[in-house]
């Protein structure tokens, strides 16, 4: 998971666009001209709170829902604003992230979701500030909801305006049962190095969106190819093995800051160049 660019250009000025394509006779249009300025104020409004990083305080207007239906009209996925915004969003963030879900960081990015729903806030359904690609997986537990009901605090991290730590949060053990390795991984602020606010919301986060149960079944498919990294070296003794994790801490480490500090392969991988118990398994299958 990464801090992800946001939209470089003028988001009112994409929203008038988006208006000005729309054909001279329809009713959607004349209703969305008449709007213009009040639109104008909202854009404002929410760049401000976007600024802030407040956006789950920012509430839903009045024009927004008198006018609901023309503006989230604007909006499919094969609308010109929508695939403009992709493009270049795709085009400024790292290639790592191409098309891959920032929610998840394990399957592709095949829908555009609202960071404020458009159901419930439709005056920013085309804010290219508000729209960010993902997984159709996450779209869906997402939902309409940003706020959670027992802390009051938002749900979802923002790739754009939380800073998201370097510290590690995500971690993996490893168990060993009838010759076969299994990698689980686990939460944990250790030492309280993240700010506890930061980590409240990874918590959310990653309850909202069944991380920890994805990640796991994802690790099915890929611990094969973790043990065959190791294996294939046909190690003699612990030295050539310790010599081996050391080379995969470095590649880890130079990963991380594509990748992610805490992305569910780095830490899975880093883990196994660290852990006694891989280690031990390993080594078992080499004698």
């Amino acid at each position: 998971m990464i801090n992800l660019f946001q939209d470089r250009e003028d988001s009112f000025s994409e929203y008038k666009a988006a208006v000005n394509r729309k054909n001279d006779d329809s009713n959607d249009k004349k209703d969305l001209l008449s709007i213009e300025k009040q639109m104008e104020d909202c854009y404002i409004n929410y760049k401000q709170h976007f600024d802030s990083n407040n956006l789950e305080i920012l509430k839903s207007t009045r024009v927004g829902q008198l006018h609901k239906d023309s503006l989230l009209g604007l909006y499919s996925s094969d609308a010109a604003i929508v695939k403009n915004f992709r493009k270049r969003y795709f085009a400024q963030n790292p290639q790592t992230y191409n098309n891959l879900c920032p929610y998840c960081t394990l399957s592709e990015a095949n829908t555009t979701e609202h960071i404020l729903p458009k159901e419930k806030y439709p005056e920013y359904a085309v804010d290219t500030l508000n729209l960010i690609p993902t997984c159709s997986g996450c779209n869906s537990k997402k939902g309409d909801s940003i706020i959670d009901v027992v802390s009051g605090k938002k749900t979802t991290i923002n790739y754009y305006t939380d800073k998201l730590p370097h510290e590690q949060y995500l971690y993996v053990d490893f168990e060993v049962s009838s010759n076969n390795i299994k990698a689980v991984y686990h939460l944990e602020n250790h030492d309280n190095k993240i700010n506890v606010e930061m980590y409240s919301l990874i918590e959310r986060h990653f309850s909202k969106f069944d991380l920890l149960n994805r990640f796991n079944l994802k690790a099915i498919q890929e611990i094969s190819e973790l043990r065959n990294l190791y294996v294939v070296e046909d190690f003699s003794n612990e030295a050539e093995y310790n010599a081996f994790a050391a080379k995969q801490i470095r590649k880890m480490k130079m990963d991380m800051p594509q990748l992610g500090y805490n992305h569910w392969k780095v830490i899975l991988y880093l883990s196994a160049a660290t852990s006694d118990v891989f280690k031990k398994y390993i080594l078992s299958l080499s004698s």
